[in-house]
């Protein structure tokens, strides 16, 4: 191929060969164009395409398809892969690598006959180590046309190399139209989210100029077009490269269209009847039709087609693309196929799928149901559109485009009622419901699953027909439970009224699913024994998966309910259980559940080490959108635990970079949020807090509503604002209402509890009122209701009540709570109130000791405030540190806590550790004026030595270098 001459677009193109040229280093790059319909996307990426090609790169050019309202699901992949064949045979391709064979099995054509990739997970990474072959031998472009039309498959598959290729001399190039960018669609957050990585460029394609307007039109022309003319066809195109073209080709100013469906048409209809003919079947058959579809379907004798073809390519209407014809721009075949009365669209439909069916290798076989249903569906035959559909259905499902499949079912549900009775006599409509829904739930579009459920429900007659009445309503407590929604708890109440009796499936099934429910929702006791009901029930049926299902419900109630190693026990064997029948959906559950279960005991390290083994299993069970990303957000919780906090925002990092939509989002930002603030990241920290609280939206009822609280009073107790604090802690407290909550809760309540101590600190040192004032008996009877029976809850509980508890509270063994549990953040937090304590009480030597274990624990997780603070203390208490001089601090709004200039003096020489005789000295007055002026100071400090005061002044954080 060899690349035609290009008119402007210098800066694209510059932009193109840079990141081919870091590409050929071996440093992989992601360029993404866009633009209106009709300014030359195709047009650029198709020229730099043939350079490259000209160079010597291997260059891999698809194009996403669209079929209806869906696109094709992974197209483009097996697109690249018939080129590949195409070019070095079946063998040649399976050579290349290890699983070669398992990619060439998805084209049926090939003659393989392996089943293919196990999951969406290995076909992505099978692909991507293909890229990577190919690119060992020559530089790589894999070029992907039309995402407007990506399937979420396809999305995904961009995305996943976009981020996993970060070796060879890979380029991957995609291009889509700007007005097929619904604002709520499916392409623009991924666009956005592969915009921040540093590897990825994105170009927006402006309009001509009108310098650009005139060098085209004078490439397209013999003589030049100058003056009002000019002016004209710039106003008129706006720029945009193809109008340009057809307004340049109008003769004369007066036979310039008034409309751009006029001007689109014009060169169809200079066309001869016979070349028109021709463009108007290709229009019905889609984006691209291959030659032998085309002459099956016109009829025509392949002299007279090839005769009508010639004319409309010569006529810039038609493209040739491999063995088959497109149109230049997809706007120009919507406008013809617009020109068609509704019953020609029709009777052409029904001919491409008269013929389609009839003739097998006149579409790839992938391709093959998907293009029936579409075209059965167009020439409004619903009879032999829904079995097509439910094959198109089928090889999605194989394919693991989970969404594309449950789009797809919906379509056949939808056209269920106009079929004939005898093309749905052997189908189950209610199983095909429940696929619809699993596949949606699946794909994490619990709402598409929602709509669903609702519509089964109302059509379903609870009293004829309660098993599945029981079932649906089993599945809209899930959804609803997941979306955080009123209404989860009562749909699976009537689920279990309505449920049959007697040892069935259906009784096994709608009991799984209460279970769950009832967990979430808080329901422990409830939920255990439906779990071990459902799971008699399974093994009596000999319904394995079933039976893992219900199990990993047993283990996961049992261990809300306190009962940790008989969970553990149970989740351990249902992983098993799901590992010997290949159940890789039941073996991600449990590796979740224990996961959570080591995290809740204060076990991070075995946590950590648990859900790094088993986050794969979230791609190869196709639930990266859901229960994938709760495990990511335990994984990279019990990476913080144990200070290695950037492990964590490289684990939180991968998952928010997707932009998922499960609820388990709002942990992973307020986890990011957390360590920003503690490294004293404000602006990092604020961005993460605030795409958590509008992710979470107005709802309250989700457990991640106190993450965010908790945020917000973090935010207040840095700034010194303990009234905020207090109110962040007032809001939640409502939310705490049994053990369930403690994950989330117990570390709320310390964050509170520490507003309340320093709010009760500044009333009675500054005056101020008291803003926790009552909130501490709710916030010791919230703490009441949560479980204290792991090490981790323990230290939470331990924590609360040293901040409550005034002069009476025990640091030294809060720390040790904390190092039992591994914990080093907390340790050092709580090494510093220690270390307060001791200077309080005289003992310097002490807090020598607390401050230097904690100073060298913030040090490693570079928590710096934590670490100014320390240092600050260390300062005032004259206490030296491993390391040098303590570090200056940022000091809080001067408050002069009731004391004189004089005696505002005196303090600070008292909290930077000088003797009475030493701020005589230094202030020029005699050492018992120095004395009255201290036991002033401690008087209205309301503290009883120089130490508290010290320690108090710390609190406060009033040791600034200014004081």
């Amino acid at each position: 191929m060899t690349a035609d001459p290009l008119v402007g677009r210098r800066e694209p193109l510059a932009l193109l060969d840079a990141a081919a040229a870091a590409a050929a280093t071996g440093e992989p790059r992601v360029v993404v164009v866009g633009g209106e319909a009709g300014i030359g996307k195709t047009r650029l990426i198709g020229h730099f395409a043939a350079r490259m090609a000209d160079g010597g790169t291997w260059v891999l050019g698809t194009a996403c398809v669209a079929l209806g309202d869906e696109g094709l699901p992974l197209a483009p992949v097996t697109a690249a892969l018939r080129l590949l064949v195409r070019q070095l045979g079946v063998d040649g391709v399976t050579g290349l690598l290890t699983g070669g064979d398992e990619l060439v099995a998805l084209l049926p054509e090939a003659g393989a006959t392996s089943p293919g990739p196990g999951t969406q997970a290995r076909l992505f990474e099978l692909f991507a180590a293909l890229l990577r072959r190919l690119a060992e031998r020559r530089p790589v472009l894999l070029l992907i046309d039309d995402l407007q039309w990506a399937d979420r498959s396809t999305r995904e598959l961009l995305d996943f190399l976009s981020r996993t290729l970060r070796t060879g001399r890979v380029l991957l190039l995609g291009a889509y139209r700007q007005d097929r960018l619904d604002r709520g669609g499916p392409l623009r957050p991924l666009l956005a989210q592969l915009e921040r990585l540093p590897w990825v460029d994105r170009v927006e394609l402006a309009p001509f100029s009108r310098a650009e307007t005139a060098e085209l039109v004078g490439s397209l022309l013999d003589t030049s077009i100058t003056g009002p003319r000019m002016d004209e066809i710039h106003r008129r195109s706006g720029g945009v490269p193809l109008f340009v073209e057809e307004l340049a080709r109008a003769v004369g100013p007066t036979a310039v269209p008034d409309s751009l469906r006029d001007l689109l048409l014009e060169p169809v209809e200079r066309l001869p009847p016979a070349a028109r003919k021709v463009v108007e079947v290709t229009a019905v058959g889609g984006r691209w039709v291959s030659h032998g579809a085309l002459l099956a379907t016109t009829g025509l004798a392949e002299a007279d087609l090839l005769a009508a073809l010639r004319l409309a390519t010569g006529g810039r209407v038609l493209s040739a693309e491999g063995d088959g014809y497109a149109f230049r721009h997809e706007l120009l075949r919507e406008a013809v196929a617009d020109t068609l009365l509704p019953a020609d669209r029709a009777r052409l439909h029904r001919r491409y799928a008269t013929v389609l069916a009839a003739n097998d290798y006149l579409v790839p076989t992938d391709r093959r149901d998907a293009e029936l249903a579409h075209h059965w569906s167009g020439a409004g035959d619903p009879g032999r559109a829904l079995p097509a559909l439910l094959r198109a259905a089928g090889t999605a499902g194989r394919l693991f485009a989970h969404a594309e499949q449950a789009r797809l079912l919906d379509r056949a549900l939808r056209q269920w009622p106009a079929a004939e009775p005898a093309v749905i006599a052997n189908l189950d409509r209610d199983r095909l419901f429940e696929e619809a829904v699993e596949a949606a739930m699946w794909a994490g579009e619990t709402l598409h699953a929602l709509d669903l459920i609702d519509r089964g429900l109302a059509e379903v007659d609870q009293v004829a027909q309660p098993e599945r009445a029981a079932l649906l309503l089993a599945l809209r407590g899930m959804a609803l439970q997941q979306l955080a929604r009123d209404g989860a708890l009562t749909a699976a109440e009537e689920a279990l009224a309505l449920a049959p009796s007697g040892p069935i499936a259906a009784r096994a099934r709608v009991l799984d699913l209460v279970s769950a429910v009832y967990v979430l929702r808080g329901l422990a006791e409830p939920a255990l024994a439906i779990a071990e009901e459902a799971t008699r029930l399974a093994d009596q049926l000999g319904a394995a998966g079933q039976g893992v299902n219900a199990q990993v419900t047993r283990g996961w109630a049992l261990t809300r309910l306190g009962r940790y190693d008989d969970g553990l026990t149970t989740l351990r064997a249902a992983a098993d259980l799901a590992h010997r029948h290949g159940d890789v959906l039941g073996l991600m559950r449990a590796r979740l559940n224990i996961v959570e279960t080591q995290h809740h005991l204060g076990r991070p390290e075995a946590a950590v080490e648990e859900a790094g083994a088993s986050r794969d299993l979230a791609g190869s069970a196709g639930v990266q959108q859901t229960l994938g990303v709760l495990l990511s957000w335990y994984h990279a919780e019990s990476l913080t635990a144990v200070g290695r906090w950037d492990e964590a925002l490289r684990v939180a990092g991968q998952v928010l970079d997707s932009d998922p939509m499960d609820p388990a989002v709002t942990g992973l930002l307020t986890l990011v949020a957390d360590i920003a603030l503690r490294r004293d990241d404000r602006a990092t920290a604020a961005g993460r807090l605030d795409r958590a609280r509008r992710l979470l939206g107005p709802s309250v009822q989700t457990p991640w509503f106190l993450l965010v609280l908790r945020l917000d009073a973090e935010f207040a107790l840095s700034d010194n604002r303990p009234a905020d604090a207090c109110a962040a802690l007032a809001a939640g407290l409502p939310r705490i209402r049994d053990r369930s909550a403690a994950p989330h809760a117990w570390p709320f309540l310390v964050t509170g509890a520490r507003g309340l101590a320093l709010a009760a600190l500044r009333a009675r040192t500054l005056g101020e009122p008291d803003a926790g004032a009552g909130l501490g008996a709710d916030l010791s009877q919230a703490a009441a209701a949560l479980p204290t029976d792991t090490p981790l809850w323990r230290a939470h509980s331990a924590q609360v009540a040293a901040e409550l508890g005034g002069t009476t509270a025990r640091w030294p063994d809060v720390v040790t709570c904390w190092e039992a549990v591994g914990r080093p953040y907390e340790a050092a937090w709580a090494g510093l109130r220690a270390a307060e304590t001791a200077i309080a009480a005289g003992d310097r030597t002490a807090a020598g000791r607390w401050l230097a274990a904690a100073v060298d624990r913030a040090e490693r997780l570079d928590a710096v405030v934590l670490d100014r603070q320390l240092r600050l203390l260390a300062r005032a208490g004259r206490i030296p540190l491993p390391g040098g001089a303590a570090a200056p601090g940022v000091p809080a709004g001067r408050d002069r806590l009731g004391l004189t200039d004089r005696e505002w003096e005196v303090l600070r020489l008292v909290a930077a550790g000088r003797s009475n005789r030493q701020i005589g000295e230094q202030l020029y007055i005699s050492g018992k004026t120095v004395s009255v002026h201290v036991s002033n100071i401690l008087a209205k400090l309301g503290v009883a030595s120089r130490g508290e005061a010290t320690a108090t002044v710390h609190r406060l954080g009033l040791l600034g270098p200014d004081r």
